[in-house]
């Protein structure tokens, strides 16, 4: 499908800006961005942009926790993030706002990372990031640009920027680009400074090369740009997340299998994983994917399908997988525990992976409830998320220690890959416990040393 003349020149000029090797023109130098949503994304984007060498302010209308943020602190959990804002407060490069429109005043781009949580049937929200862009419409001057930062579904920026013509800014003058986050929780930090890919999507070359800029200034090793339409950028950040849950559901389907002939998945795994067509990452067996990315956007793509009429046969089959692993899981518990009267059960880990405190569709939680259900008597630690699985937990008893909720338990039952679990006195912890089985949902100790202390131990495709 071809398109006018100006398309055609835009997306020539995109193809050319999208070069590695092409110097930006000018001397690089801070930008000034403001960044609305101190969630686990904007206040990464915000701390990041700021350590780069940016001026950024970054905007929450939540007061408590703009007063935590102010002071250098974290209403969650997330690796090396409070250090980053604390050192970025202190050296002035971030502030943090709760007016919207004093905190737009002079910043050349806008950063929109607000949530998009799924709504009753399942779809994306888009109410507040509609809502911050029609404010934004009347806020804004020419030449300043919106960047969506927030996972949107595929078609959103074209939305957006009618929402922005029917108030009255006509021609294109406030730009809107896509640029979607890959940030893993748990190693966010990181991956901010390390990214895989920069995706950048929009019809104005000029708002491209500020936003390709703002990425350039602080890249000690520039990672690869791929300049693209605001709706291929959408594309690639849902069809990456669905992949990654296919390879999560497809290794834990091998290892369910493994589990019945005697194999140990992990080789298996590394094996697979060496093959360059496929890779090591996402190969690792557990109780299932969870977190604030995988569900739902997995969740957003199906119904795109179905919007669409086109059966995602895969991954409705990778959902339905991944809600069979928590009933594999449970299962092996309930083999080890099957002739003990009132059974009590000891968890490790609740969010759904190590170094954050993220219980959104955690497998943690979900299994838990599904031992609660069954009658199991459950007692639970988690080394960050503790305070919040009290809140959703009503009837799982959350306690301050591993061993707090080892103390008389049938069964210890890994859920999260916490190294503090891998480095427990486990000699000990059989002394405290009622019987000695374990059931370790994330292969994070070694079954001969188990059985060297006298338990019965199970993991996740490990003869």
């Amino acid at each position: 499908m071809t398109g006018d003349s100006k398309s055609d020149s835009i997306y020539a000029r995109s193809r050319e800006l999208a070069d590695d090797a092409a110097p930006l023109s000018g001397p690089l130098s801070g930008v000034k961005i403001c960044v609305i949503g101190a969630g686990f994304v904007g206040c990464v984007t915000a701390a990041g942009f700021a350590k780069f060498g940016h001026e950024v302010v970054c905007v929450e209308k939540d007061p408590e926790k703009l007063a935590m943020l102010r002071k250098g602190r974290l209403p969650f959990f997330e690796r090396d993030l409070e250090e980053l804002i604390r050192s970025n407060v202190k050296s002035e490069r971030l502030t943090f706002a709760s007016d919207l429109d004093q905190s737009l005043e002079g910043q050349k781009a806008v950063f929109i990372a607000v949530g998009t949580p799924p709504d009753k049937s399942g779809r994306a929200d888009l109410g507040a990031i509609n809502e911050i862009v029609t404010r934004l419409a009347r806020e804004l001057e020419p030449g300043q640009v919106i960047v969506i930062r927030s996972t949107v579904p595929i078609g959103t920026a074209r939305k957006l920027k009618d929402i922005l013509k029917q108030n009255g800014r006509e021609n294109g003058e406030i730009a809107v680009i896509s640029n979607p986050e890959f940030l893993r929780e748990g190693t966010a930090v990181y991956d901010f400074f390390h990214p895989h890919r920069v995706v950048i999507g929009g019809d104005s070359a000029e708002a491209i090369e500020t936003v390709r800029h703002i990425y350039r200034m602080g890249a000690v090793t520039p990672a690869p740009t791929i300049v693209t339409t605001n709706e291929t950028a959408e594309m690639i950040k849902y069809a990456s997340n669905a992949f990654l849950a296919t390879k999560i559901g497809f290794i834990n389907e091998v290892a369910m299998l493994c589990d019945s002939v005697g194999i140990d998945v992990l080789e298996v795994a590394r094996a697979m994983g060496l093959d360059t067509r496929i890779g090591p990452e996402f190969l690792n067996p557990g109780p299932g994917w969870g977190g604030s990315c995988l569900p739902k956007d997995l969740q957003e793509f199906l119904g795109l399908g179905q919007s669409r009429s086109i059966p995602l046969v895969i991954l409705n089959a990778v959902r339905q997988a991944n809600e069979n692993q928590h009933e594999f899981v449970v299962s092996k518990v309930k083999s080890l525990t099957e002739n003990i009267d009132e059974k009590r059960i000891g968890i490790l880990g609740l969010s759904f992976k190590a170094e954050t405190s993220d219980l959104r569709d955690s497998p943690a939680v979900a299994i838990a409830r599904i031992l609660v259900n069954e009658g199991f008597v459950v007692k639970a630690f988690d080394p960050a998320a503790a305070e919040d699985a009290k809140r959703i937990l009503k009837d799982v008893d959350i306690v301050n220690s591993s061993y707090d909720a080892l103390g008389n338990t049938d069964c210890a039952l890994i859920l999260t890959e916490w190294s503090e679990f891998q480095l427990l006195d486990w000699k000990k912890a059989g002394e405290i416990m009622r019987h000695k089985n374990i059931v370790d949902a994330r292969n994070l100790l070694t079954p001969e040393q188990m059985r060297r202390y006298g338990f019965n131990y199970q993991s996740i495709g490990q003869a």
